[in-house]
């Protein structure tokens, strides 16, 4: 489950805090209450410090996001790792044996 609620405006900065888990389809609710944001002129700040678990694709969402201009804050040194290997491109993989 993931609660998203507005915790604060600031002229046209609003900032949605997340409690819980990124995961399923919470992860087309969090897309579509940025995208509400964004429409309306707001840019968004995604508050992280209380996300408690973030799978796949629920990364790839805030790395798209963050490349549209969403900010992401508090997010725990784990999952800034976490962010920073899902966007950096995947090496290709060669096998341990060539037959």
């Amino acid at each position: 489950m993931l609660k998203i609620s507005v915790n604060e405006f600031e002229g046209s900065v609003v900032t949605l805090r997340l409690e819980g888990q990124i995961v399923g389809a919470w992860i087309c609710e969090l897309d579509r209450a940025c995208e509400r944001m964004l429409t309306a002129g707001r840019k968004v700040v995604l508050d992280l410090g209380d996300v408690t678990f973030i799978d796949r694709p629920g990364l790839a969402l805030l790395g798209s996001l963050s490349q549209d201009a969403v900010k992401l804050a508090h997010c725990s040194p784990f999952q800034k790792e976490q962010l920073r290997l899902a966007s950096s491109p995947q090496p290709e993989t060669t096998p341990l044996i060539s037959l």
